[in-house]
């Protein structure tokens, strides 16, 4: 049987199509039900997890490894500074503008490379 045949290819895309769909109709048809009242409470909680999953990274990794260290890591340093920015200004554009520009003075300053 060759593997590049053309009904083992539109195999291949009608798999390829339902990979795609089903997690777009699904969550369509589960959410279109009245869900429990846990459900509801554990869903408020993903957004502020994947936002954790994408910028713990950038903070904590500086220069190839594990840094903690605030003398040695300014992108951890310009993150604690850009979330007591953001919990005083409450304003998203101005916090990610007030981030870029304490990163770019700290190192215009010489204080970090």
């Amino acid at each position: 049987m060759n593997p590049t045949s053309l009904g083992n290819m539109m195999i291949c895309i009608g798999v390829c199509c339902l990979a795609t769909v089903l997690p777009r109709i699904l969550p369509l048809y589960a959410f279109s039900r009245e869900l429990p009242t846990f459900v509801k409470t554990w869903l408020n909680y993903i957004p502020a997890a994947v936002m954790a999953a994408l910028v713990a990274p950038d903070l904590l990794f500086y220069g190839g490894s594990f840094n903690p260290d605030p003398l040695d890591n300014i992108f951890l340093v310009a993150g604690v500074a850009s979330m007591i920015f953001a919990i005083v200004s409450k304003n998203f554009f101005a916090t990610i503008v007030f981030a870029m520009a304490f990163v770019a003075g700290m190192r215009y300053f010489g204080l970090y490379v």
